[in-house]
């Protein structure tokens, strides 16, 4: 991506709501041409305000000593200070200053924010594939990152008021629905057959410096966030889903192979897509549209940007495909703080001739 690209994705950035750090310095690094240049080094495909935000969080969370670490509640706490006029020089001159460390970064980092909280995609797909089939089912998601969503049917979940899920789990993810009653039973979960993770290139939550990558790319105001990461990161390390290293578009029939033959499948993406280079896509989509060659496909994606949800807050559209077709079912934040059902969400899920009821 070249320069005028580059600013103009910092200028036009939308979603970074809650860091008002990071809502600032999205206009400071488009006008300024040095960090621009140095936010484009980001590999192909990512997502430049991420990659540059991430690399110099990472240092500012691995010791840094820098007037900048003061913005950063993450690194200091309570007492860090607000925006104000000083902020976009501190922040020019640390990128500067440390220009060759975050070069370095964006030069083998991808953008592999494993929000937790979109765990809910994968929990709700199931409970759908639930309400049509009593097959086992197989869970795939392209783009998993460490696989911490894959271990959705582990995790305990608070809901429009009810809490479903593992009460003895480590992890306990709050998302506001104001409508709950267009759910399916999140309680009522298919036989789980195979999980597999596909991913570029999976981090490895035994490795620190993986761990520390996945800890900086959470923004400097999500503490709740940060530490859901924590205790996900503790529950998958004890017992890690199967995530293989590739990609979708040349791995992805493959991959489909590897699973039960005729068992229903469920393929889930969340905030990957918007990482493929644009002249790629098609070759992803074919990729994941792969896994329907050996059974039944619901895919959830959770990529439909600039989506209004009902109670009129902007947020990004989770689309169901099944045998029928395509259709957005659900309007959410970016990170699943919030999700908003539309009604066709309760429109049944249409398995293929493979297996409709098990």
């Amino acid at each position: 991506m070249g320069g005028v690209g580059t600013a103009e994705v910092f200028r036009g950035a939308r979603g970074f709501d809650s860091s008002p750090l990071y809502r600032h310095l999205l206009g400071v690094v488009a006008d300024d041409p040095a960090l621009v240049e140095l936010a484009a080094g980001a590999r192909p495909g990512q997502q430049p305000t991420f990659a540059l935000f991430g690399a110099v969080h990472q240092l500012l969370l691995g010791g840094v000593t820098d007037p900048l670490a003061a913005y950063y509640p993450s690194v200091v706490g309570a007492r860090a200070r607000a925006v104000d006029a000083d902020t976009g020089r501190v922040f020019t001159r640390f990128c500067l200053a440390h220009a060759d460390r975050i070069s370095a970064i964006l030069a083998t980092r991808l953008v592999q924010t494993n929000q937790v909280q979109r765990s809910l995609v994968t929990r709700l797909g199931l409970a759908l594939l639930r309400a049509v089939t009593r097959a086992p089912v197989c869970v795939v998601e392209v783009g998993c990152s460490a696989g911490l969503n894959l271990r959705a049917d582990r995790y305990a979940f608070s809901v429009g008021g009810s809490t479903i899920g593992d009460p003895t789990s480590g992890v306990h993810i709050r998302v506001d629905v104001p409508d709950a009653r267009l759910l399916p039973d999140l309680a009522r979960l298919p036989v789980v057959a195979d999980v597999v993770g596909v991913d570029l290139d999976p981090p490895d939550l035994t490795d620190a410096g993986d761990r520390a990558w996945l800890r900086a790319l959470v923004w400097p105001e999500n503490a709740p966030q940060a530490a859901l990461l924590a205790q996900a990161m503790r529950v998958v390390a004890d017992d890690p889903p199967r995530v293989l290293r590739g990609d979708v578009a040349e791995i992805g029939a493959e991959v489909a192979a590897s699973l039960p033959a005729g068992l229903p499948r469920l393929v889930v993406h969340t905030a990957t897509r918007i990482h493929v280079p644009v002249d790629r896509r098609p070759a992803f989509d074919a990729g994941v549209a792969a896994f329907a060659a050996g059974g039944p496909m619901l895919h959830l994606a959770l990529e439909d940007d600039q989506r209004i949800a009902p109670s009129g807050r902007a947020g990004i559209g989770l689309t169901a495909t099944d045998a029928a077709g395509s259709r957005t079912i659900a309007v959410a934040d970016g990170h699943l703080a919030w999700l908003e059902p539309l009604p066709e969400l309760g429109t049944p899920i249409i398995l293929g001739a493979e297996d409709r009821k098990g």
